[in-house]
């Protein structure tokens, strides 16, 4: 399912370390995108890579941002059209058709595939959750229950024209759990069309790889410790990635206590409930960032368990989950 997304523990390691001579020279660009950071480490030197990333960005929020009111999202959620009355945002009606079919398209496969734990269509069951958490009270059971009636993907379909559509008005969609790990694919399109060999490009802790880094070895990257107060170069493990992508989320940051009673952030979509498990990070590795973010975002609603079962049902995707047995961290990859 989805997980509010606050967190992300994920962080990347080894840009470039030590000086050795390499005929391949790299760059690295930063700055800031979806209410985070982001690196892009490359070789091959990009003339304009920045002024890309920021026009890319732009047409990204038009198309995908709940926070946008001129956005096809919010168009969507509040079933207005009236930003098509305006011909600056008409001129990102196509580019806004593309991304996002393609997020709803993406969206409902991974959520028949976990049976529902991850789940865009919950946005307004995510939504109450953080009004009960700034307010510091529960979520009430009667409330939560009206709410689901009007969640789940099974409620948004792709009409005639191939354009996504509601059965129920009240639907909304939030992306929030996809969208870094989305971002992150398009950006890694980007430098493939533009014959980049060798990169690495990371969004708030999602990262996706191609060859090699300027030591010519495979990208390092950290996971960081799921504990509280644990410092963003504090790894508990580092993975060799090649050619790949991965995505990390986790329950261990962002809960709030009512009468001494923990609510961990993360929500279940199907029942409304927020879930405490021993699964403390789900760090998840696939070809599409995205798909790594969604899945990771769906493992930590399903608990250790049933996240290895889906992970070993599927010859795409391996995963290495941290687990808390008997008050000690413990990491397992999974294949």
């Amino acid at each position: 399912m989805q997980v509010t997304r606050f967190l992300f523990p994920v962080l990347f390691l080894g840009l470039v370390i030590g000086c050795t001579k390499q005929k391949i020279t790299y760059a690295k660009i930063e700055g800031n995108a979806l209410g985070t950071t982001y690196h892009i480490v490359y070789s091959d030197k990009i003339e304009g890579l920045e002024r890309a990333v920021d026009s890319i960005l732009t047409g990204f929020n038009h198309a995908l941002s709940t926070y946008q009111t001129n956005s096809m999202i919010t168009a969507f959620n509040t079933n207005s059209n009236e930003i098509w009355n305006n011909p600056e945002d008409l001129k990102f009606a196509k580019n806004d058709m593309i991304l996002f079919g393609r997020m709803v398209q993406q969206s409902k496969l991974i959520w028949q595939q976990t049976n529902g734990a991850f789940d865009p269509a919950a946005a307004s069951l995510f939504e109450y959750y953080n009004q009960c958490k700034k307010q510091g009270v529960l979520m009430d059971t009667v409330k939560t229950k009206n709410i689901l009636l009007h969640c789940g993907m099974a409620k948004i379909y792709i009409d005639e024209s191939g354009f996504p559509s509601k059965i129920d008005t009240l639907t909304t969609l939030n992306f929030n759990a996809i969208a870094k790990g989305f971002f992150v694919d398009i950006l890694a399109e980007y430098l493939e069309n533009e014959g980049v060999e060798n990169y690495m490009v990371e969004v708030g802790g999602e990262v996706r790889t191609k060859g090699k880094n300027q030591q010519q070895q495979v990208w390092q990257i950290g996971v960081n410790r799921p504990l509280v107060g644990a410092s963003a170069t504090d790894y508990f493990e580092v993975i060799g990635l090649e050619t790949n992508a991965m995505a990390t989320s986790g329950n261990y940051q962002n809960f709030y206590f009512v009468d001494s009673v923990l609510i961990g952030h993360t929500i279940d979509p199907r029942t409304g409930k927020p879930v405490i498990s021993d699964l403390k990070s789900a760090t998840v590795v696939h070809k599409s960032c995205a798909v790594a973010d969604a899945y990771a975002t769906a493992c930590m609603v399903l608990g250790y368990e049933k996240s290895k079962q889906l992970i070993e049902q599927n010859n795409e995707l391996s995963a290495y989950f941290i687990i808390e047995k008997n008050g000690k961290l413990e990491g397992v990859f999974v294949d």
